[in-house]
């Protein structure tokens, strides 16, 4: 029987090409890595879109968006935690820049105030930085902002649009009602104005738009508060008015926000016998906390009446 041809072996020469061929090409996409000799530097090359942690000083820019300008000659104050690092004061640009270094990933507070604006506490992460811009040698950018602080006005009417002004009279019997519906309008006057609440860190109160009532008659009634209390022989109810309540912003001649918010209740003749009366005291209160007026008798150590008005209920 004939012998058929036997089949031919790969040789070793075309292993080894085959070899070098898969290594160069795991080495060119990257999937091997070749480990730096003793006394070598790795090379590293770093995408310029990458974000990187870095140490740097922080340029704050503050400015009023309502009004499109920057904030010169502001008070600016670093804190982490409850410790404050440095203080700053912005320059004609609204531009305050720190004399010490902050890392990526440090928690800071900071302080904006100056007169005639709303001072706030404003957490900041400080953030990466893009490789370009790090590698530049470029400092961290933070933008803070703030509003001109709102001027106020109250206005009082009743459910048959009668307007009362302060120190008025509301005569239950002149209306022939027992109950009458009772709305108070909070008007801010102030063009390209309004509030930012924030927290107090240093005093661990909220900084917000509190309307409140006080009265020391027990006769009548009210209704359509969210929370009321007792201190000594007053009595007091709270309402809170949102932060976006009051801002008031005109772009041309166009009024984007009117600043304009209403809050209705009820007040009742209750047990008021003719010819008596009780006085009740209105007041728009800015950075207040109403836990902090319960639990301690005052809104902040920093609040501030933005308004007041007082209507007396007769029988």
């Amino acid at each position: 029987m004939a012998r058929g041809k036997e089949g031919k072996g790969v040789s070793l020469s075309t292993v080894l090409l085959i070899l070098v061929l898969l290594i160069g090409a795991g080495i060119y996409l990257g999937i091997i890595k070749i480990p730096a000799l003793p006394g070598q530097i790795a090379s590293t090359t770093t995408a310029p879109s990458e974000l990187v942690a870095v140490q740097r000083k922080i340029q704050f820019s503050l400015v009023d968006p309502l009004a499109g300008s920057a904030i010169p000659s502001a008070t600016v104050k670093v804190y982490k935690g409850t410790t404050l690092i440095e203080t700053l004061t912005t320059d004609s640009s609204g531009v305050a820049t720190s004399s010490q270094l902050y890392s990526t990933g440090d928690q800071l507070y900071v302080y904006v105030e100056k007169a005639g604006y709303v001072k706030r506490y404003i957490p900041v992460q400080v953030p990466a930085m893009n490789a370009l811009d790090a590698q530049a040698g470029n400092m961290f950018s933070i933008p803070l902002q703030t509003y001109t602080a709102p001027t106020v006005t109250l206005k009082i009417t009743d459910q048959f649009g009668n307007t009362y002004a302060s120190g008025g009279k509301l005569n239950f019997t002149a209306l022939g009602q027992t109950t009458v519906s009772i709305t108070v309008t909070i008007y801010n006057t102030q063009d390209n104005s309004g509030f930012i609440g924030s927290r107090d860190i240093l005093n661990n109160v909220d900084w917000r738009l509190v309307h409140y009532i006080s009265t020391t008659g027990t006769l009548s009634t009210i209704q359509g508060f969210e929370r009321s209390a007792q201190r000594g022989t007053t009595m007091y109810y709270f309402n809170s008015v949102p932060d976006d309540a009051l801002t008031r912003q005109k772009v041309g001649q166009t009024y984007v926000k009117t600043g304009v918010y209403s809050l209705t209740f009820t007040v009742g003749k209750g047990g008021l016998a003719a010819g008596q009366s009780e006085t009740y005291n209105f007041y728009l209160m800015m950075y207040a906390d109403v836990n902090n007026f319960i639990s301690q008798g005052i809104f902040s150590y920093d609040a501030v009446q933005l308004a007041s008005f007082s209507l007396v209920l007769a029988a």
